[in-house]
């Protein structure tokens, strides 16, 4: 790179402000960022902070950052278009034979799905690949880890560190993950919507503003007390019994399930990418005929007339991507709707969730992912239903927000049993759960 090389983003004071039914809200406030080619930054910040509009501003057509800029957005479904993965990874690019980069990506027996259909972890590979396909200088990727196993993790990262390294190019994160930062050549954090802290990643590291939002997570797990709530389990609420289900693609799906969980216990979920973990969710949820097997809840049988069983009031869902479940104009309509098991005003909901009172005016579609992530927990967790199920529930959290989300689940009502998917075999050690693994042989206690 040439000493006089302009550098590819050059930020100075700058504003962003969000056009909203009242008054223009404001976002981001005299922001000063510089990439230079080669350089990986890392936008470090609670949830909220404006790490995710930063980066969609960024990404617009009229934006400083100019042409050859390509966007990796937080919920990969915002961006696919294609009718089949193929179509997908070869947007841009005519004449390509995506064999070999479906390869590189782990998705060459998905070529002919539908792109919504694979699982969370393989959209989001699949949008990165689409992205690197269009051979940008500049990069933006949002969280672009969080939905990943932490073999696929580590293998993302490794494919960003040597993308960035080619001549010309940038790339620009958001992340709330410790090993993604220091992966990072600089570290910019934001708190509400300004920058309190940015430099080399050496410099700035061991700063409070940096380590109090990517504390170790092994150290995050760890409760004061150094004692998990006790397993104590009444009669089974939720039976499996050899349940199987067929995904769409080439020996897609999982076989011969059973599951018992008794009333007030928990059960953490985990596994690769693709095995079926929200897939056995929305199962167990109501949500998706099994082809296979018996599902049981407090009782009722689901299912009895092979549709999907809505009306059961029985058990409730947190999905992967919290947005989907969200039914109202305002925050405080979701949390009134329903109605919660024990009403509280929207203000006080909020507050125990560890979010600002005044969201309840905003849209819950206008909050952070984070944000909305604590919503959706807090909605289900508040329900007090016989079955809870969290697909996820930490992914993308900040540090405040993964430690909350653990505070809600020790204050979850005694007489609910829990489910929950989760990469993070720590967190499902500290919330409690025992843990199961599920892979091609079913089921199988996790370590």
């Amino acid at each position: 790179m040439g000493i006089d090389a302009p550098p590819l983003i050059d930020l100075r004071d700058f504003d962003l402000e969000r056009r909203t039914a009242g008054d223009d809200l404001r976002i981001l406030s005299g922001v000063n960022l510089r990439l230079e080619a080669g350089q990986w930054i890392a936008l470090l910040g609670a949830n909220g902070s404006g790490k995710s509009s930063l980066l969609k501003y960024l990404a617009a057509e009229d934006s400083p950052a100019g042409e050859g800029t390509a966007y990796m957005a937080q919920d990969p479904d915002e961006q696919l278009v294609a009718q089949t993965v193929a179509g997908e990874i070869a947007l841009g690019r005519a004449g390509l034979d995506p064999g070999a980069e479906l390869a590189r990506f782990q998705l060459e027996d998905q070529a002919a799905l539908d792109p919504r259909l694979l699982s969370a972890g393989q959209k989001q590979r699949l949008v990165l690949a689409t992205a690197l396909g269009c051979a940008p200088r500049i990069l933006l990727c949002d969280e672009p880890t969080a939905l990943q196993d932490s073999h696929q993790a580590g293998w993302i990262l490794e494919q960003l560190d040597a993308w960035r390294r080619e001549p010309g190019r940038g790339l620009l994160t958001a992340t709330c993950d410790r090993y993604e930062a220091q992966r990072a050549d600089w570290l910019v954090v934001l708190r509400g919507g300004a920058v309190v802290v940015q430099g080399p990643r050496e410099a700035v590291w061991n700063e409070g503003a940096v380590q109090e939002l990517l504390l170790d997570r092994d150290q995050e797990n760890r409760r004061e007390d150094g004692r998990l709530r006790p397993a104590t389990e009444g009669e089974s609420v939720l039976i499996l019994e050899d349940v199987g289900c067929d995904f769409a693609g080439p020996g897609g799906g999982f076989a011969g399930l059973d599951l018992q969980v008794g009333r007030g216990g928990r059960v953490g979920l985990t596994g690769p990418n693709g095995c079926g973990k929200s897939t056995l969710l929305a199962v167990c949820a109501g949500l998706r005929p099994p082809q296979r097997g018996s599902v049981r809840v407090d009782g009722r049988r689901f299912y009895h007339d092979g549709g999907a069983d809505l009306d059961h009031g029985l058990t409730m869902l947190a999905p992967q991507f919290p947005e989907y479940m969200f039914l109202c104009p305002r925050v405080s309509d979701e949390i009134s709707f329903g109605p919660p098991a024990s009403p509280a005003p929207p203000e006080a909901f909020l507050g125990r969730l560890g979010l600002d009172p005044t969201l309840r005016h905003r849209n819950p579609h206008d909050l952070s992912t984070g944000e909305r992530r604590r919503l959706a927990v807090g909605l289900v967790l508040g329900s007090a239903r016989p079955l809870l199920l969290l697909d996820e529930p930490t992914a993308a959290l900040d540090r405040r927000g993964r430690a909350q989300i653990l505070d809600l689940l020790d204050e979850a009502p005694t007489d609910s049993s829990l489910v929950i998917a989760s990469h993070d075999r720590g967190f499902l050690a500290a919330a409690g759960c025992r843990i199961l693994e599920m892979g091609l042989a079913g089921l199988a206690e996790g370590c």
